[in-house]
């Protein structure tokens, strides 16, 4: 009798690869899926082989539960095989991280040749100090939006007034510094208030914006524009990048040589 962790790979591998369950396999597939399964049996196995003496938490149990949760639903498997898989799987990804953590780290010069081929890949993006107040609505929205239009002309005619509006009448957090956000980049904030400071010259000031939230406005102070990240920085942001290409290049070397032990 087949274990639980072998009907769930082999019920993945069908579903993943041919989108049905391994009986409802067409005949002309067949050959293809017993060959793909005896490969993946018989890695999963030399795997679990190797990583039988590495301890299990229940921190880990429970993510690898939470990720196979919905696989394990769909193929109706009882609480006791669903242990023994999640087990399986967890087991694996342990391996897996103790191969990785054998990788060698670059060496510096590889490192910096690398880091001077792509230095492109290494600019800060333009960032503006925005300062942001939020006026949310609860019933009325065309009240807000007056109130809204309101602290906007106040602010123009003085920008001391933004700090003093924002920690009396802002919703957002940012209330307590005043409405300072910080360095915004593009991406952080919804795409109607991006658009909106990102149009914006120095120092300048958006027409109230709405969304789901409620009426925004948006000061941007200064404009940092994209520029080079510091040698250090960029350099270690380098070796990050050289040591995880070479942690997939040592797993699979890995795999190769557990393959290469496969009976023919």
């Amino acid at each position: 009798m087949s274990k639980a962790w072998e009907q769930f790979a082999q019920w993945r591998l069908a579903k993943t690869r041919w989108n049905c369950e391994p009986q409802d396999i067409p005949a002309s597939e067949k050959a293809a899926f017993e060959q793909a399964w005896r490969r993946q049996h018989f890695l999963e196995q030399a795997i679990i082989q190797q990583a039988c003496d590495l301890p299990l938490t229940d921190a880990l149990l429970q993510r690898i539960d939470a990720s196979l949760a919905e696989l394990l639903t769909e193929s109706a498997f009882t609480g006791e095989e669903r242990q023994a898989v999640v087990r399986h799987h967890a087991l694996m990804e342990l391996q897996f991280v103790r191969i990785s953590g054998q990788t060698p780290l670059p060496d510096d010069l590889t490192v910096l040749t690398w880091y001077q081929r792509n230095q492109e890949k290494f600019m800060r993006p333009e960032q503006r100090l925005t300062h942001h107040l939020l006026l949310t609505v609860d019933n009325d929205n065309d009240v807000v939006r007056r109130q809204a239009m309101q602290f906007y002309r106040e602010i123009q005619t003085s920008r001391e007034a933004f700090s003093r509006l924002a920690k009396r009448y802002s919703h957002c957090p940012s209330a307590l510094e005043g409405g300072l956000l910080g360095w915004i980049s593009r991406g952080l904030l919804y795409p109607e208030l991006e658009s909106a400071l990102f149009a914006l010259p120095e120092n300048g000031i958006a027409v109230p914006v709405e969304t789901e939230l409620g009426w925004h406005i948006v000061w941007c102070e200064h404009i940092r524009g994209p520029q080079a990240l510091p040698q250090t920085e960029a350099l270690e942001k380098a070796r990050d990048f050289l040591w995880r290409q070479s942690q997939q290049q040592w797993q699979q070397t890995w795999l190769n040589r557990l393959l290469a032990e496969m009976p023919a």
